[in-house]
């Protein structure tokens, strides 16, 4: 049951497909038809008229009209002409060989009255008569006409008649048409198809060319390529930062297996022992706890509903908590960290939390990826309704190749990997700094340094709106 279910929802795109076609092809088909129906229609009525104008014209020259309308045997119309009407203000004179003629419709019908195809009782409606109105020199109105369904008219009958017929014939070379057109379009899709399942069944980057290949799938070829190439290496990135992440975890999660399995099978009745192992196994749950709420806070900035909470805070006297955070990690690491403010206070309107994260984390990879004897500064400026804060450094550096990626979730450069860290710093970083309407920079050279530079709207910007937070 399944298979069919697949199978017609498979189908059915395609049928829908098909009849569109076809429906193009027929709906073209009948537009010709009639196109070329309307065009037959005009140029029989041009060609009646013509020869019915013709002979009335021969008539009258070949023939002197009475000036007292009364009619002689040298008056009998042509052949090619059924009657001869003459108008002299109220009198009138109608000739006409024709027995069977209704003279009734012409008692009614105007002199001047001139057409193709004109119904004799009812001139405004399509009739089989063709009438030619014509003024002479004396002021009298001749007006000749001559019945045309058996000729003219029964031609564009016969040709509407074969039109329908052709209509409801074109019904199969429109459904061949569309079968053709179906099988061109689709054979690129379906050589894809071929080559994309023999790619995913070998597990192979490159798709099989064609030399019949069309330029429009080449181009494809290569963006699909690309996009194999790129889920790879997504894929081993992935692959690394998770390991990174298991390592970094694994390693609280272990001493906080270690110190409470050391409680539990100490015999001493010693609550300070306890106390301490209870001590040690919360710090260890708090570093795990960090690095998750790590992750949900990056999350949360990517999906856009990282929560913040503003207020009024002095960048500078932040700056100088996070500073004072780092002092002895920057001594064991012996790095001098150093600050030069060109303002005092510097207001914005942002999270204090998140902001002293985002300083923190710039501030300890500065220290984390410098060298002994090394140095960090921190600068604080004003750009236009912006506050600056700079950090620089003399560390390893990032490379060029690297430096538009280190703003990736999870990414770790090569030379950062040997060092503890999930990879998820400067993600973090740029996604609050964002989120509050700045933006961050950097710019970097392999072991000479790195310099970051964080824009924040000052209070003023902050107050008129500028800031986006997200609540």
């Amino acid at each position: 049951m399944s298979f069919v279910t697949n199978s017609l929802v498979g189908f059915l795109p395609r049928i829908r497909l098909l009849l569109l076609f076809f429906l193009i092809f027929w709906c073209l088909s009948a537009l010709l038809l009639g196109l070329h129906t309307l065009s037959l229609k005009r140029n029989i009525k041009q060609q009646r008229l013509h020869d019915t104008v013709s002979a009335l014209n021969r008539y009258l020259v070949l023939n002197r009209l009475p000036s007292d309308l009364q009619i002689t045997p040298q008056h009998t119309p042509p052949d090619d002409l059924d009657f001869i009407r003459i108008s002299s203000g109220r009198n009138q004179l109608l000739i006409s060989a024709n027995n069977t003629m209704v003279f009734t419709g012409l008692v009614e019908l105007s002199p001047r009255v001139d057409g193709t195809w004109i119904d004799i009782l009812h001139p405004d409606k399509p009739g089989d008569w063709i009438l030619i109105s014509k003024i002479l020199a004396d002021g009298s109105v001749v007006q000749a006409g001559k019945n045309d369904s058996a000729l003219g008219l029964a031609i564009y009958k016969k040709t509407v008649t074969i039109a329908y017929f052709l209509f409801f014939l074109a019904i199969l070379p429109s459904l061949c048409l569309a079968f053709i057109l179906r099988f061109i379009m689709g054979r690129p899709l379906q050589i894809l198809s071929t080559d994309l399942r023999y790619a995913l069944k070998h597990k192979q980057g490159i798709l099989r060319k064609h030399t019949l290949q069309s330029q429009d799938l080449t181009a494809v070829h290569q963006l699909l390529e690309q996009t194999f190439s790129q889920n790879k290496q997504l894929i081993f990135e992935m692959q690394s930062s998770l390991d990174n992440v298991a390592h970094d975890l694994r390693t609280p999660m272990t001493r906080l297996r270690a110190v409470a399995e050391y409680a539990l099978q100490s015999n001493k009745d010693d609550p300070e022992l306890y106390r301490s192992a209870l001590s040690d196994c919360l710090e260890e749950s708090e570093r795990v706890l960090s690095m998750l709420k790590t992750m949900m806070s990056v999350a949360e900035a990517e999906a856009g509903t990282m929560r913040l909470f503003p207020e009024k805070i002095d960048l500078v006297e932040t700056v100088k908590d996070v500073m004072g955070l780092y002092q002895y990690v920057a001594e064991e690491e012996q790095i001098t960290v150093s600050c030069a403010f060109e303002q005092s206070p510097l207001f914005i309107l942002a999270d204090n939390t998140r902001i002293s994260q985002v300083l923190a984390n710039l501030l300890d990879n500065a220290i984390k990826y410098g060298h002994e004897s090394g140095y960090v500064k921190i600068n604080t400026e004003i750009k236009g309704t912006e506050a600056t804060i700079i950090f620089f450094d003399d560390g390893i550096g990032i490379s060029q190749s690297e430096i538009s990626r280190i703003w990736d979730r999870l990414y770790r450069g090569d030379r950062s990997r040997s060092r503890q860290g999930l990879g998820l710093g400067l993600n973090y970083v740029k996604a609050v700094v964002e989120a509050h309407g700045g933006h961050v920079t950097v710019s970097s050279k392999i072991r000479e340094g790195s310099r970051f530079e964080v824009r924040l709207p000052l209070i003023a910007s902050g107050a008129t709106g500028k800031t986006k937070i997200a609540k």
